[in-house]
């Protein structure tokens, strides 16, 4: 026997009928209030004391129509339920069925579940809608609450990320982020023929300074530093110290001459600075791929940028100090 010709279904229908306390039990029992509305006269609407309890109001204070819960739900989700009422009544097998919120006697909101059937003449015009409220506001308070203490981990994870990729005196990018990103950025570069520079710099006579005005004039320097260079970057470039007072700036889509041009804005800027204690020079090594290198199998494209930019900063180092060499320049020497 199908549920459709249960006996019990049956009994419970005549039960309904006949029985005004059945028909109170189901609707105050599981449900959060029921109405009925005359599509033949829009206006009039009945709806079940339970529904404006849920809302903190008297059933006394109410009337009976449309407009009074229209006046209380949120705009936004007033629009959603005509459009959804509209699209049901063209075609049955559109479910009138979405969450609303509506505003309760003491401001705060109220989710609600509102579902809803036409009752049609037998041409299927609807001339009546029958609809049952199921109040979720703990639902989505909870999920809120979820959503709330996710947006935190994701918070506190991103913080953990960036502390894990930031050195901690300088606030620039730390060895281990600027590995990954020339990684990246290099790979990038050689898919799309774009070209990439590489930029080496080291405080000269560092450990001088240290001695003889101790780490703290050390540290200031270091900070100062980087200062500069996060200042003169692009959006786009890659700022990190790798080691004590040795720096990399990752320019992408860079060729050769803006490199130069880059490290000599550097330079100068670094030269002018009134220093506290005693002027302060850099030696810079730069490198640069044009985008159409093609790489022994057993090398990396990434390692052999470093090589190059490393053996130009450590010729500037050699030869005096205080100075700028590009790879390529020496490289054909």
């Amino acid at each position: 026997m199908s549920d459709k010709d249960h006996y019990l279904e049956s009994e419970l229908y005549d039960l309904v009928k006949k029985e005004q306390s059945i028909f109170d039990f189901l609707h105050e029992g599981s449900l959060d209030g029921i109405w009925y509305w005359d599509l033949q006269n829009i206006e009039n609407e009945w709806m079940s004391p339970r529904f404006w309890e849920l809302l903190g109001h008297s059933p006394e204070e109410k009337q009976h129509l449309a407009s009074e819960w229209q006046d209380l739900i949120d705009p936004a989700d007033l629009q959603l339920a005509i459009v959804n009422f509209n699209k049901h009544c063209e075609d049955p097998k559109h479910l009138y069925d979405q969450v609303v919120r509506y505003k309760h006697k003491d401001g705060s909101s109220v989710w609600v579940r509102c579902r809803g059937v036409a009752i049609r003449e037998q041409s299927g015009k609807p001339i009546r809608m029958l609809g049952a409220h199921t109040d979720i506001t703990q639902l989505k308070l909870a999920e809120q609450k979820i959503a709330e203490q996710q947006a935190e981990l994701i918070r506190l994870n991103n913080e953990l990320k960036a502390l894990a990729a930031t050195d901690a005196l300088t606030s620039l990018s730390n060895r281990r982020f600027f590995d990954e990103q020339l990684t990246y950025l290099v790979n990038s570069a050689l898919r799309n023929k774009q070209p990439l520079s590489l930029i080496m710099l080291d405080i000269d006579k560092f450990k001088e300074c240290n001695d003889m005005y101790g780490h703290f004039e050390g540290d200031c320097i270091l900070k100062t530093v980087s200062s500069i260079l996060s200042a003169s970057a692009r959006e786009t470039d890659i700022v990190a110290r790798i080691g004590g007072e040795e720096f990399a700036i990752i320019l992408p889509a860079c060729n050769k001459l803006d490199s130069e041009i880059a490290c000599e804005r550097l330079y100068y800027t670094i030269q002018n600075h009134n220093w506290s204690k005693r002027k302060v020079t850099i030696s810079f090594g730069v490198a640069t791929m044009s985008g159409n290198e093609n790489f022994k199998a057993n090398s990396t494209p990434w390692g052999n940028i470093i090589i190059d930019a490393d053996k130009a900063l450590y010729f500037s180092k050699r030869n005096g100090r205080d100075q700028i060499n590009h790879f390529d320049d020496i490289h054909k020497s």
